[in-house]
C-alpha cells in the first residue's frame, strides 16, 4: 500500500470513529428527552377533567392520517431531492404540501385548546398552559 492510501484509510477510520462517537452521544438525551415530554403530558392530563382528558385523545386519534400524510410528504420530498436532475418545482410543491398538513394539525390542536379552556377553571388552565410549553433550550 503506498503511503497516500495508507493516509486515506487511517483519515477514513478516524472520521468514522468520530460520527459514531457524535451519533452514539446524541442518542440517549434523544429517548429522554421524547420520553420525558411524553410522561410530563400525560402527568398534566391526570389532573385535568375526564371530558377534557377525552378530548384530548380524540383530537390525537383523529390526527393520526394527517401525521402519517406529512410522513408521506417528508419521504417524497426526500425523494424529489435526491432525484436527477432536481425538480425545484416538484421540491417546493412538496414543501408546501407539508406545511398546509402541519397547519391543518395546529387549527386542530388549537381548537381543542380553545373548547377545553372555556370549560376549565383559571388553575386547571394554568395547568394545562405548563403542559404545552415547550422546554428551555438548555434540555433540548
Amino acid at each position: 500500500m503506498n503511503k497516500t492510501l495508507k493516509l486515506a484509510f487511517i483519515a477514513s477510520i478516524v472520521v468514522n470513529v468520530l460520527l459514531a462517537g457524535v451519533l452514539l452521544g446524541q442518542l440517549p438525551r434523544r429517548f429522554d428527552k421524547s420520553s420525558s415530554r411524553q410522561q410530563r403530558i400525560e402527568a398534566t392530563l391526570q389532573k385535568l377533567p375526564e371530558s377534557v382528558r377525552a378530548r384530548f385523545r380524540a383530537t390525537l386519534e383523529q390526527s393520526a392520517p394527517i401525521r402519517e400524510q406529512i410522513r408521506a410528504a417528508r419521504t417524497e420530498a426526500i425523494q424529489i431531492l435526491m432525484a436527477e436532475p432536481f425538480d425545484e418545482t416538484a421540491y417546493d410543491r412538496q414543501v408546501q404540501k407539508i406545511a398546509e398538513l402541519r397547519g391543518q394539525l395546529g387549527s386542530r390542536f388549537a381548537a381543542v385548546v380553545r373548547e377545553s379552556a372555556k370549560e376549565l377553571p383559571s388553575e386547571q388552565r394554568k395547568i394545562m398552559a405548563t403542559a404545552l410549553q415547550r422546554p428551555s433550550n438548555a434540555s433540548r
